[in-house]
């Protein structure tokens, strides 16, 4: 029954502002609680396994045994599967727990997720909540769990041999990958963003301060926008065009980091002004596709005239497949 009563969020007015703020804030202290709460949960699961399951079969050279060969003796290995249950669980007790505290900063509520879907919908987009890490952890500790399977009931064997000793340590590092690489995802891939069109795409964060405020100004919760990268700050062209159009727009115009020294369009929003907002930074996408991209398309086709090896050349259905699709202006 509480299910089915969805809140609805109101930020038309100085008291719907008060509810909503006060609304997401107990629905953010919720999500973080019940994380806290599958963070204990996969810990006593993991440290259950470990006192009673793993341990009393753990061997004294583990490390120097980790994979068995031809020569390992039959009785050392008292655990049937001791390597396949140990990595699974490791594994994926280590990913749930990074996942969940992830979940637990990530302050998109439920109410407000369908409030911008709503409002995303009505201006004629996709809200789309990309969640990547989940299936590319199942895909890769699968693999691993099946090699290890075959590893444990002997069906793979190792010895002295360059080829086993390469398996070896190439394996090793795959078990490494398959557990960093789904981690990074959820950092990085995990993202709620709105599909302009193919390869398109604004990305939506949330700036919310959790601490109580008496007035609840509307500062106090904001929806970061921010575009796809659009080209490195080595490119000049590139970048002057950014600046033309971030000047024009009013649009945030933060440094490049030197971890990721790609420009973006960056806006901010309240939530009462989503749409324009939102808007806004479409049209300087559409701005951008315009100047930039028609520049390079001009460079290809004087470059492909000119040297005709070249297989570049402007497309003739670019002119049917418009970035910006305004149908949210008609109402």
């Amino acid at each position: 029954m509480r299910n089915s009563l969805k809140v609805e969020l109101n930020f038309e007015d100085e008291q719907g502002l008060r509810d909503s703020v006060k609304t997401i804030r107990s629905e953010y202290i919720k999500k973080a609680l019940k994380s806290i709460v599958y963070i204990t949960i996969v810990l006593s699961v993991a440290l259950s396994y470990l006192l009673y399951g793993y341990l009393p079969y753990i061997e004294k050279n583990f490390f120097t045994n980790l994979l068995p060969s031809e020569s390992f003796n039959q009785e050392g290995n008292s655990h049937p599967l001791n390597l396949t249950l140990s990595w699974t669980f490791f594994s994926t007790c280590i990913f749930l727990i990074v996942y969940f505290i992830r979940l637990s900063q990530v302050k998109f509520t439920p109410s407000l997720i369908r409030y911008i879907e709503k409002e995303t919908k009505y201006a004629g987009f996709e809200f789309i909540k990309k969640i990547e890490s989940v299936g590319l952890f199942m895909v890769l500790t699968a693999v691993s769990i099946a090699i290890l399977f075959y590893i444990d009931t002997r069906l793979i064997q190792f010895n002295e041999t360059f080829l086993s000793v390469f398996f070896q340590n190439s394996f090793f590092v795959y078990l490494l990958i398959s557990l960093l690489l789904p981690i990074v995802f959820i950092f990085r891939n995990d993202k709620f963003t709105i599909k302009v069109k193919d390869n398109v795409f604004v990305l939506c964060n949330l700036h919310y301060a959790v601490r109580k405020k008496k007035d609840y100004d509307s500062n106090l919760l904001g929806i970061i926008l921010t575009s796809n990268r659009l080209c490195t700050k080595f490119d000049k062209s590139g970048k002057y065009i950014y600046s033309k159009i971030s000047e024009n727009r009013w649009l945030i115009r933060n440094e490049p980091s030197v971890i990721s020294p790609f420009l973006h369009f960056e806006e901010y929003s309240v939530p009462i002004n989503f749409q324009k907002q939102f808007l806004n930074i479409v049209l300087a996408l559409n701005d951008w596709e315009s100047n930039y991209i028609s520049n390079i398309n001009s460079m290809n086709h004087y470059f492909s005239n000119t040297f005709p090896y070249y297989k570049y050349g402007n497309n003739k259905d670019d002119n049917r497949r418009g970035l910006i699709y305004l149908r949210f202006l008609n109402h």
